[in-house]
């Protein structure tokens, strides 16, 4: 019985462990480094400028804020405001901006979980490659993103990242608020 359970596990961990080992090859197929999906999906060390536009429904309006992240401004003031809805913001629209975005921990960023990554699409142009990050290491701030779906989209011929979308898989809890629907996409310009 023993080893008919251990044979059932190493059947189950063989899988998992090939959908990495299939996104990876994919990847150094395409010529992009297997690093690349770990290192692109994290923004603590960001040295790049890139502007933001968030759209929040808070449940009988749209609200459309429009700022930017600066790396040379120091930790906790790197992301800036510059419009709400189409106006400068009042002072308490901007301190609710900073504080949601703005952070002084040094390592925000998770780990993903080597279980999770699986190619979603392989299209001529793009590949999709879905994954999840492991609860444990995602900082309180982040925790919901656990219990969301990521998927990274990546050009083939510029070998980099377009997008990475992150969808819930069931009702969450951020902060005091219970969010039904998630649906949170960053896509990245290159200038």
């Amino acid at each position: 019985m023993k080893n008919t359970t251990v044979f059932l596990l190493s059947l189950l961990s063989i899988p998992a462990f090939g959908q990495k080992q299939e996104v990876e090859a994919k990847l150094v197929e395409y010529g992009i480094a297997q690093a690349f999906l770990n290192t692109s999906l994290q923004d603590h060390d960001a040295t790049h400028y890139f502007d933001i536009k968030t759209t929040t429904n808070d449940g009988t309006k749209n609200i459309v804020d429009i700022g930017y992240f600066n790396p040379e401004l120091p930790v906790g003031k790197r992301w800036v405001i510059k419009t709400s809805n189409g106006v400068t913001p009042p002072k308490k629209e901007a301190k609710k901006f900073n504080k949601a975005h703005n952070t002084k921990q040094k390592d925000i960023n998770g780990k993903v979980d080597d279980n999770s990554w699986k190619i979603v699409s392989d299209t001529e142009n793009e590949i999709v490659i879905s994954f999840k990050y492991d609860r444990e290491s995602l900082p309180n701030k982040f925790a919901f993103l656990a219990d969301c779906l990521g998927s990274a989209t990546i050009n083939k011929k510029t070998k980099r990242l377009e997008s990475a979308s992150f969808v819930n898989e069931g009702p969450l809890k951020i902060k005091i608020f219970n969010v039904t629907e998630l649906d949170m996409t960053v896509e990245y310009l290159y200038i």
